[in-house]
């Protein structure tokens, strides 16, 4: 008999709001709010990669921070393994930390610079107590080895490190715990081009030795393309898109992603000569008073009336593409293509 646990997503995420109040008109102003993340759905499957990208201001972060408890939701559901991280008091959120963790954007201003690395990446295990005090530096003789750094570089300090090798230090830091989650938020946008392939290969190798899974929140779809087996497009604090790798980038639905991908750089000669590069014009709209209707209708080529008035649903089409866009039609052809 199959296990169901196999099948079943070790993420899901429902319904998931996160909102900041906005004050407007000094101190005696009404407060606005601003919805950083929107009634957003997803879910991720035990081995595989999800990946959140879109725009600065999307709130791709936000619902990173927010899946692991490190901004506070205002709705929604977070399971992690059928575990409801949003219902945790603080004492069974600190030892379901253990769980998920974070590997953070920038390598040179998240690690400690008072700390050898070694004590970096012991630190979760110190913190936490998971693992007896005994079997802690073995673990992080493992994690080095795993990362690709030397045994005698644990008593090094961050200034000593290059750009990617304090990004494999904090790699091994988030794996310490034995995580079955980890976020990975604009893990190689700090990095020289070369260097983030090392990193992208490495967090795939990592991936297959210890059945990790991730979120990878990312704006770089080229980045994204290598790394991802679903993608999820975000556009003002909602999925606008949400689909598997191969049907995104061969097959895109929303004019804001087929926008998105006509920017990616192509090495196939005849790709190129046939992508029409769409740009995006204007600016997105007022988070905090935003227009009826879809929020993207003020910078789409092909915007109609009905995408004025009217907020369009997340939808699944046949193929199970999943689109929020009034314009493609039921059998799933865009209304804009590349």
């Amino acid at each position: 008999m199959r296990d169901s646990t196999v099948d079943s997503p070790l993420v899901e995420v429902l319904n998931l709001s996160v909102r900041f109040p906005v004050k407007r008109g000094g101190a005696f102003g009404r407060t606005s709010y601003l919805y950083a993340v929107d009634d957003v759905s997803f879910d991720i499957r035990r081995g595989e990669t999800l990946a959140i990208v879109g725009e600065s201001g999307s709130g791709k972060t936000t619902t990173a921070l927010a899946v692991a408890r490190l901004v506070a939701a205002c709705d929604g559901e977070v399971k992690v393994a059928g575990q409801d991280f949003l219902k945790l008091d603080d004492q069974a959120l600190r030892k379901a930390r253990a769980r998920l963790q974070f590997i953070f954007q920038d390598p040179y201003s998240s690690l400690n610079p008072r700390l050898r690395a070694e004590k970096i990446v012991r630190e979760p295990l110190d913190s936490m107590e998971t693992v007896p005090a005994a079997d802690r530096q073995g673990i992080v003789d493992k994690l080095f080895k795993a990362v690709g750094l030397h045994p005698e570089q644990q008593r090094l300090f961050p200034h000593q490190f290059s750009g990617g090798q304090r990004q494999r230090i904090g790699i091994a830091r988030a794996l310490a715990t034995q995580p079955e989650l980890v976020i990975c938020d604009e893990a190689v946008s700090a990095l020289d081009v070369a260097v983030q392939a090392q990193i992208l290969n490495l967090l795939k190798a990592l991936q297959a030795e210890f059945d990790l899974t991730y979120l990878f929140i990312s704006h770089d779809l080229g980045v994204v393309q290598h790394m991802c087996d679903t993608i999820a497009v975000m556009y003002m604090g909602r999925i606008v898109e949400y689909a598997d790798r191969l049907s995104l980038f061969n097959s895109p639905k929303h004019p804001y992603t087929v926008a998105l991908l006509s920017a990616v750089p192509s090495v196939d000669k005849e790709r190129r000569a046939e992508t029409r590069r769409i740009l995006i014009p204007g600016d997105p709209p007022d988070p905090v008073n935003l227009p009826p209707g879809c929020r993207f209708a003020n910078r789409c080529p092909v915007a109609q009336d009905i995408c004025r008035q009217t907020d369009p649903a997340l939808r699944s089409l046949p193929s199970g593409h999943r689109v929020a866009c009034h314009l493609v039609s039921e059998d799933g052809t865009p209304p804009l293509t590349p």
